[in-house]
């Protein structure tokens, strides 16, 4: 019991400078939480008084995003001295359960929680508070669903020696302070966004974005390197986000964004579908003259087995990455020429013609949003071989993601004879397979395999 009036129930977790407790709070009757300052931090007096300056500061803020601080005080009943804090108890864990038992999560999920606490870093940021040591376990969830960042100021505590082992290991990871932090730099608004900026990095991919550092001098030398984008390690993140994100991971500050707000507004304009298409850029390689085109080999075509088949839906699965798809042609007599042109509109080509293709489909089985670059894929039919479909650029195995191919799917619109396809593609070492199916879906395992070309 702490000045008898907070009966400590179970301790919640331990950090690197509290220790965190469901408590019940005997004059209220609720349950409150109390977070206990370590007893080594606790001699330390100046450490001690910025603790508690730090704490009633963040108590004058009163904001739905902000878990509130009730009380703060100090109990030496059992003969050693507690300083203690009194906040808002949340039921629903944090961000940092999130990470271990559900991320990677998806995008939509993932920008509605970052944007209640940009709004709740844009309060803080305008009442002159920073909060210093933004994480996944200072991000709290409730039953219903909600979120509360909590700790407000109180890292200000432990940077304020600018000492970085003590820092480090006082704060816990890190790998969620920002290059001026870890440098002792002076550290303002713009800090916290780039810790944001990690949280969100590591609940869209499952790992932040230097995972591999074993220790806190490999951390701080990564924190000098740009991080890799999320979509070279997880498919199906829009552009607009990717960006969003490594521009809040930007090593200067001067490059991040200039408010919570500012950041909030790129989160909201990536979550949305109509928006981030609007953002996203087209890729549109550099056209090649047509004496380039002819000394480049780059015509495959599948014809070791016939594939004869009466449907209206085939389906190319690139099991690779990388690859760029130009020009695929259905052709419906064997000895069709190579150079003849793609028709994309009309019905089904005269004797020798290539059969026009109604419309073209990304296919993505396996990713969270089932897209992959959905905004390219007309470039696959368009005739011009200056434009390409490409696929995501993963740096980790395809088989340790789980994720054994992407590709297209055109549609030809009523029952056709197809006898060759004909692919160009711009990477080598690729295996695809061809399928056909009488109906368009999203699972390759509704289409049947025709023809497997392995290492081509």
């Amino acid at each position: 019991m702490l000045v008898e009036r907070y009966l400590l129930e179970e301790q919640i977790a331990s950090g690197g400078m509290t220790s965190l407790w469901r408590a019940r709070d005997q004059v209220l009757a609720r349950h409150v939480a109390v977070k206990i300052l370590h007893q080594h931090l606790a001699l330390d007096e100046g450490f001690r008084e910025r603790f508690l300056k730090e704490a009633l500061a963040a108590a004058h803020l009163s904001h739905p995003g902000i878990a509130q601080i009730y009380d703060t005080g100090s109990d030496d009943s059992d003969g050693a001295e507690q300083h203690f804090i009194v906040l808002e108890y949340c039921d629903g864990g944090s961000v940092e359960n999130l990470t271990e038992d559900e991320a990677p999560l998806a995008p939509g999920r993932v920008t509605a929680i970052a944007a209640v606490v940009c709004d709740a870093l844009s309060y803080a940021h305008s009442n002159g508070v920073v909060h210093g040591d933004l994480r996944p376990a200072n991000i709290l969830l409730t039953a219903d669903g909600g979120v509360k960042v909590t700790d407000f100021g109180i890292a200000r505590a432990a940077l304020a020696s600018r000492d970085v082992s003590t820092t480090g290991t006082i704060l816990g990871s890190v790998r969620y302070l920002s290059p001026e932090q870890v440098d002792g730099r002076e550290v303002d608004e713009r800090s916290d966004l780039y810790s944001l900026g990690v949280v969100v990095y590591e609940l869209l991919v499952g790992r932040p974005p230097f995972a591999d550092a074993p220790d806190i001098a490999s951390a701080l030398e990564n924190l000098r390197q740009t991080p890799p984008p999320l979509r070279s390690i997880r498919g199906g993140i829009p552009r607009a986000l990717d960006a969003a994100v490594i521009k809040a991971l930007s090593r200067d500050p001067n490059d991040r964004f200039s408010s919570a707000q500012e950041m909030q507004d790129a989160l909201s304009r990536a979550a949305l579908p109509e928006a981030a298409a609007s953002t996203q850029v087209i890729r549109v390689p550099r056209r090649t003259s047509e004496a380039e085109r002819a000394d480049t080999p780059v015509v495959h075509s599948a014809t070791a087995t016939e594939v004869r088949r009466i449907l209206p839906v085939l389906a190319l699965i690139a099991v690779a990455v990388l690859v760029a798809f130009l020009l695929p042609r259905f052709l419906d007599e064997d000895n069709r020429s190579p150079a003849s042109t793609v028709t994309t509109q009309g019905g089904s080509g005269s004797a020798g013609a290539p059969i026009a293709v109604q419309e073209v489909l990304d296919l993505d089985p396996y990713g969270d949003d089932g897209e992959e670059h959905r905004e390219e894929v007309g470039s696959a039919i368009d005739g011009d071989p200056g434009t390409a479909w490409t696929t995501e650029n993963y740096n980790d195995p395809l088989e340790a993601m789980g994720k054994p191919g992407v590709g297209l799917r055109f549609d030809l619109g009523s029952p056709q004879q197809v006898s060759r396809v004909e692919i160009s593609f711009g990477t080598p070492d690729v295996t695809f397979e061809l399928r056909v199916g009488d109906t368009d879906s999203t699972e390759e395992s509704t289409f049947e395999v025709v023809e497997t070309i392995e290492g081509a």
